[in-house]
């Protein structure tokens, strides 16, 4: 919850209090199902047009609240926030419904297609389970979910930051009717509560890992709808004419996509296949290493938890035990800095990091070898990033699609999708919306 515009760390809802805005969420969410579709999309674009706005009070609460939260300074924060919210506009949302469902007023009425009229109806109410990642993403399905016309009961990860809590607020302040259909909060698993809440929802939206996707999976009735998001990892791919014509180009690129959100999202490539790694690959790392320590300046690696201090003192020893056999590159940043770089001496298929803010470089001799590298985590890579000339991205597009990944972009745009992105492949309204066909 929030206090003096400061985030406070709540207990858990107990059973009592969640029948309550279970009872609340019902009766905005049968509200919201009577509003047009496009007041419903205006009422959004003010509140995000609030998180767009540097001299929003809200905003600059929100921003200090994570930069104390990520211990980052501000611009790391707003980079964020900017990469979200600036796509999350009226005519991106509108364009988002059209897209996925046709015409906006399908979710209004019934509208002719073809020799039936047909309408599309949301969920009564969605719970949404969010994971660790990347603050705006849980924001993500809150609109998502308003835009159905669903009330949504979402649970933040455990420990994570309160923009989702914060975006709520501000949808309530430009639309108490539409902000009385959002609950943000936590349950205990396994409780009272969320059985009442698990029971109530016909939709549940799940990220997280296998473990917390299977506990789900037996815990909600066969009759609800589960949509699960699952563990994604991500890849670049760059040239040897891209890195040749513009080295300070590819650099900055890739440095962007890695250290946004400090590594935290799915989209932030784990591996970055190099066709032709430079003679001084020392140099090269260094470079990397310190551009992405100044677009995300975290603490040295020593402030970590012991967990992570730990698992990166493992990575270091089998780094220089590697190195010194001459079976792995050279590699930059130690615990006295936030960030490492390495580069390896054989290419793999994308992992995720084995510690927390960690950039591998894997030499390809063409860059079709990354497509081959990716098919064999197929189902798990949810975006590459390719730095090519036009025909040669082409080219590569088409061999990456075939090795299953869902999404690619030019490097230095992973982390800025459109609304319209079909996460894991799919089309998230779609996903929601039931179809109701009218025919006669």
């Amino acid at each position: 919850m929030l206090t003096g515009g400061r985030a406070v760390a709540g207990k858990d809802v107990s059973a009592g209090s969640a029948s309550a805005i279970l009872a609340r969420l019902e009766r905005a969410g049968e509200a919201l199902g009577a509003r047009k579709t496009d007041e419903i999309v205006a009422a959004l674009d003010r509140a995000c047009s609030r998180w767009r706005d540097t001299g929003d009070a809200g905003r600059r609460m929100g921003v200090t609240a994570l930069c104390e939260h990520y211990c980052v300074p501000a611009p790391a924060i707003a980079e964020i926030l900017d990469a979200a919210f600036g796509h999350w506009t009226e005519e991106a949302l509108r364009k988002w419904i059209r897209q996925e469902l046709g015409h906006p007023s399908g979710l209004d009425g019934f509208v002719c297609s073809g020799s039936v009229r047909r309408r599309a109806l949301g969920p009564r109410l969605v719970a949404v389970v969010s994971a660790h990642g990347v603050p705006t993403t849980p924001v993500a399905d809150l609109l998502a979910t308003l835009c159905v016309k669903a009330a949504v009961w979402l649970k933040p990860a455990a420990g994570t930051d309160d923009l989702a809590a914060r975006f709520a607020a501000t949808v309530a302040e430009c639309d108490p009717l539409l902000g009385a259909a959002i609950e943000v909060s936590s349950w205990r698993p396994g409780s009272e509560t969320e059985g009442a809440i698990l029971t109530a929802a016909d939709t549940v939206v799940a990220t997280g890992g296998v473990g917390t996707l299977e506990a789900l999976r037996a815990t909600i009735s066969a009759d609800t709808r589960l949509i699960v998001h699952g563990p994604r990892i991500s890849a670049a791919i760059v040239t040897r004419e891209a890195l040749a014509g513009d080295p300070e180009g590819v650099i900055r690129a890739l440095a962007r996509d890695t250290a946004f959100a400090g590594q935290m999202g799915c989209l932030s490539p784990s591996v970055a296949y190099i066709e032709s790694v430079p003679g001084a690959a020392g140099e090269l790392v260094e470079r990397i290493q310190s551009v992405c320590s100044a677009r995300w300046p975290c603490p040295p690696r020593i402030a970590d938890d012991a967990a992570q201090r730990a698992a990166f003192a493992e990575w270091a020893a089998l780094a220089d035990v590697e190195a010194a056999a001459g079976t792995a590159g050279v590699w930059a940043g130690g615990a006295d800095e936030g960030w490492s770089c390495q580069v390896r001496t054989r290419a793999e298929p994308p992992e995720p990091p084995t510690v927390p803010r960690l950039r591998v470089l894997a030499p390809v001799g063409n860059a079709g070898e990354a497509a081959a590298r990716c098919a064999r985590r197929r189902g798990q890579v949810a975006t590459v990033g390719i730095a090519a000339p036009p025909e040669r991205a082409a080219s590569l597009a088409c061999a990456l699609a075939a090795a299953g990944v869902e999404r690619i972009a030019p490097l230095g745009a992973m982390q800025s999708p459109p609304l319209t992105w079909r996460r894991d492949g799919r089309p998230t309204l779609g996903d929601l919306v039931r179809w109701v066909d009218w025919e006669g």
